[in-house]
């Protein structure tokens, strides 16, 4: 067990680290296309300068800085994971300053979502009357974008940097304590309410759409299951984190079940496996060509790395069964 706890956890950090570093070139050369678009230009020029301001910061510039931010995150948690894989406990000290450091840049990637945030909402009350990808539907970026991002913005920084001074100066029981509602509070907000607001936002109709959207849309067979296991299961999911791991927080007698964990774990991964053959068997986005396809694609979900849950909550299956017949 003590060997195969850190090695899963140094495969799941590495496919974290991995995809934030795609992501991070991804928003690089995106930035770059979005500064050099003639196109767009022109089209912002035609508005008030503000628009235009917000625009590029919201769009652009912002996301692609906090991405950035996410990938240097993620480096620091390979170290992290790799020395703690290597020197098992030994590692302790020396990881508690790196986990501090991932946490601090999470966080502040995102509030680097405040400049979108903020471009969503003035493109709501401006009555979409100004230049954003062939004028999508007001309505469509206040559910999506607006919203979801404020709640997240106003909260995860929050727990995140609360996280981080528990692990560098605080005791066992605060770490165990603040680790369980920053796991509670990102599945919650960040998975829960984010995915379901995207799938209010497909409710508006939006005719770049082409009919993908709605009740009718909604009550076919498929997309029904789909909704359901995010607006239910991801809700039952992140109501079961905080009662597996809460009372460990609380008193130090009480441990968490790694076989809880575990289930939890693979479940939260399975959540986007399901999406992401969802999306493939129906035929990706180009006859779905709506919100809830964009938002689980694979083109755009920065969220795909938590498929690899479904193995880390394996391993602590594994880990659990061996602890079990090693005490019996």
């Amino acid at each position: 067990m003590k060997k195969t706890i850190p090695l899963g956890i140094l495969i799941a950090v590495s496919v974290y680290f991995g995809l934030a570093l795609y992501w991070a070139i991804e928003g690089i050369i995106g930035s770059i296309s979005y500064i050099s678009n003639s196109y767009v230009y022109q089209q912002l020029s035609q508005g008030p300068l503000w628009w235009m301001v917000l625009y590029y910061s919201g769009e652009g510039v912002a996301g692609t800085l906090g991405l950035i931010i996410r990938a240097v995150a993620g480096f620091f948690a390979f170290y992290a994971a790799a020395l703690f894989w290597w020197k098992k406990e030994n590692a302790l000290s020396v990881v508690k300053g790196k986990v501090g450091a991932v946490l601090t840049l999470e966080g502040i990637y995102f509030l680097s979502l405040i400049p979108s945030t903020i471009t969503a909402f003035a493109y709501y009350f401006a009555n979409g009357n100004v230049f954003y990808f062939d004028h999508t539907p007001p309505l469509i970026l206040l559910y999506v974008a607006a919203i979801p991002t404020l709640v997240t913005v106003t909260i995860i920084p929050i727990v995140l940097f609360k996280l981080r001074s528990k692990v560098v100066v605080g005791s066992t029981q605060d770490i165990v304590k603040w680790s369980s509602l920053t796991a509670f509070t990102y599945a919650l907000v960040v998975f829960w309410f984010s995915y379901s607001m995207a799938w209010l936002g497909n409710m508006v109709p939006f005719d770049r759409a082409g009919g993908q959207y709605g009740w009718s849309f909604l009550f076919g067979p498929i997309n029904f299951a789909s909704f359901i296991i995010t607006v239910l299961g991801l809700l039952a999911l992140a109501l079961f984190i905080l009662k597996l791991t809460f009372p460990a927080s609380k008193t130090q007698d009480s441990k968490t079940s790694l076989r809880g964990l575990g289930v939890a774990m693979m479940a939260f991964g399975g959540y986007f496996i399901f999406n992401l053959l969802y999306f493939y068997l129906t035929g990706g986005y180009a006859p779905h060509p709506n919100v809830w396809y964009e938002m689980i694609g694979p083109p755009h979900n920065v969220n795909l790395w938590c498929l690899v849950f479904v193995f880390l909550g394996l391993v602590l299956l594994v880990s659990s069964k061996e602890k079990n017949m090693s005490a019996s």
